[in-house]
């Protein structure tokens, strides 16, 4: 087993850089997170409608790049977990124009802040294979 260098972080020199795909998604998924916290927090304290135009629509353009991003990693991605939990998360969102406002949006955050966070064998685990697919 080689050793890692002192001070190396874990999985340096490994296929762990930041190519240009790994860095936009980190810009998608970190531009996503800010305004769907300003979106949900704006609507949490009951600002007016005109407000949320903005958030809203940034939410939308950020999470339908990280879906794009998402989707181009596996021909499976829909019949996996993670692509099934972004569209319990997008209709979660589409509740909110019918008037579930906060709710729907706290719905969403759940969904998303679940999704990121399942182990990878959770996340690529496929409904259509009964197995996990890469």
């Amino acid at each position: 087993m080689a050793e890692r260098a002192a001070g190396a972080l874990p999985g340096a020199g490994q296929g762990a850089g930041l190519g240009a795909g790994r860095s936009i998604g980190i810009a998608l998924r970190t531009a996503h997170l800010g305004a769907m916290a300003l979106l949900f927090g704006a609507s949490f304290f009951g600002a007016p409608p005109s407000a949320l135009r903005t958030w809203l629509a940034a939410t939308a353009v950020t999470g339908a790049g990280l879906l794009v991003s998402e989707a181009s990693h596996s021909r499976h991605w829909i019949v996996q977990v993670r692509g099934l939990l972004v569209v319990a998360h997008v209709g979660a969102l589409g509740l909110v124009p019918l008037g579930a406002g906060s709710a729907a949006l706290g719905a969403a955050l759940v969904v998303g802040a679940v999704g990121s966070h399942l182990p990878k064998a959770l996340r690529k685990w496929s409904v259509r294979h009964g197995t996990v697919v890469e």
